[in-house]
Formats: C-alpha cells, structure tokens, sequence
C-alpha cells in the first residue's frame, strides 16, 4: 500500500521532483542498511584496487630475473567482492558490494580498481570469488576462455610456462586486528596477489617438457596444477591503502586474510 501510494504521488510531480524523491529514498536505504546513525552516515565513493605482488622477488620476480621463475602476466577473472559489516556476519545483514573487476592482467604494474558507494563503518570478512573466463578480451591470450587464472612466464633457464586452472574459488577473507574499516577519509582498500606463494609449491624441475615449454593444466602436469591450486588463498590478502595508488608498500596495513 505504501509503495501503491508513493507512486501515485510520483506521478504527480515534475520529472525534477521525482528524482529527488527517489534520491532522498536510496540515500535513507544506504544508511539503514550499513548501520548509520540516528542523524545518518552520509555516503561516499570507496575504492578497491588489485594489484600483484611476490613475497619473494629474487625468486619469484615480476619485472626481472628470478632465480627460480619470472612471472609476465598473470591473467585472472575476479567477480564482486563483498564486504559483511560486524554485527552481521551470520549472514543477516546487508553487505557492501564493489563490482566485479573481470578479465584483467594483474602482473601487468596498471592501477586497476573499482569505485562503490560506501557509508562508514567495520567490517568483518571480505568474500573474493574467482570464475572461469566465458568470453576473453582482445588483450587477453586465447587459452584464458574457460579458465580462472592464467600465469604466464619463464624459468630462471629461459623454459617458459604457463599455468591454467579451471578452479573457482570463493575466498573468504576474515579480518584481523581491528577489522575492515571505511570511512570518508579512510575509503581506499587493495587486494594483493603473492605470486611467490603461488610459485613456491610448483616444483618445476619434474615437470614434463613439450617442446621445450612447461604446461601446467588439467591435462599436462596435472598433479603440479593441484599443488598451486591448493596455495592460491595462501597469495590472497587485503590491505588498506592509505596512498590510494593501488602499490602494496609499507604503508598498507594488512586487514584480512582467507579463513
């Protein structure tokens, strides 16, 4: 009935009129849902950024030779990240939702983010889904469709290699110390992706060789796959990011990690 009645008012008013209306209604939803005050937690534009990263460069590099394999790109389709406000995460509240980031090379160096609205408060997981790519971008290499994650590279002796994973992982990243914290001020979050300790498990040297190359997926090497398969939440962390620049330094501040 209330809703019959407020449309029947919307349709009354000037196009002007409606929008702000329905303004006004969205922003009185926003705060309700994310635990506002009785004077209301104005909305704000929050970031989340991704970015690659090895906790071991001089083994596992990005942009120079490592001593054990070198990482060129690092193809992955990421969908919504989900943030659970405390005090709900038995799974009754509203979470904050950034979008979906897709396709995209995250050993590339590029600031890659998405922007979601946002009302102050903690919160206590973070949920990262990984899927399998239905369709494949130009930039992108061919042998991504159908897979999640596509690391490409080259071994310290020159052997390049790839890996695919057909695995669709949901990571649920719990926070540490204090929690997950947004605010006006404080709004930037980055997910960081450990390709050493993707890397450290594969063990290289008892891979089959096919032409000089090393292809590691369900159908070649498999048993290596299921070893970096089983370390992937072992490279998957959140971070603020007080710098807003999308870089894991030492100014991001850990904030969770997967359960």
């Amino acid at each position: 009935m209330i809703r019959g009645a407020c449309e029947g008012k919307l349709r009354g008013m000037s196009e002007l009129g409606q929008r702000c209306v329905r303004a006004v209604a969205l922003l009185g939803l926003a705060t309700g849902c994310t635990g506002g005050t009785e004077t209301g937690n104005p909305p704000f534009v929050a970031a989340l950024a991704y970015t690659g990263t090895s906790s071991a460069p001089e083994d596992y590099a990005l942009d120079s030779r490592g001593a054990v394999a070198t990482v060129r790109s690092a193809w992955l389709d990421l969908e919504a990240v989900t943030l659970t406000p405390e005090g709900s995460c038995d799974g009754t509240g509203q979470p904050l939702v950034s979008p979906a980031l897709g396709v995209g090379d995250h050993a590339a160096g590029a600031h890659v983010e998405t922007s979601f609205e946002a009302s102050a408060g903690r919160f206590c997981t973070a949920t990262l889904p990984f899927v399998r790519a239905r369709t494949v971008p130009s930039s992108a290499p061919e042998e991504l469709e159908g897979r999640s994650v596509l690391l490409l590279g080259e071994l310290s002796d020159g052997t390049p290699f790839s890996i695919a994973s057909e695995l669709e992982p949901r990571f649920e990243l719990a926070a540490i110390s204090s929690g997950i914290q947004l605010s006006p001020g404080d709004a930037s979050l980055l997910v960081a992706f450990d390709f050493a300790a993707w890397l450290r498990p594969v063990r290289f040297a008892v891979a089959t060789r096919e032409d000089g190359q090393i292809h590691i997926d369900a159908g070649s090497n498999p048993e290596l796959l299921a070893r970096f398969e089983a370390a992937l939440g072992e490279g998957v962390a959140l971070y603020r990011d007080p710098n807003a620049d999308g870089v894991l330094d030492d100014d991001s501040e850990l904030l969770a990690r997967p359960r």
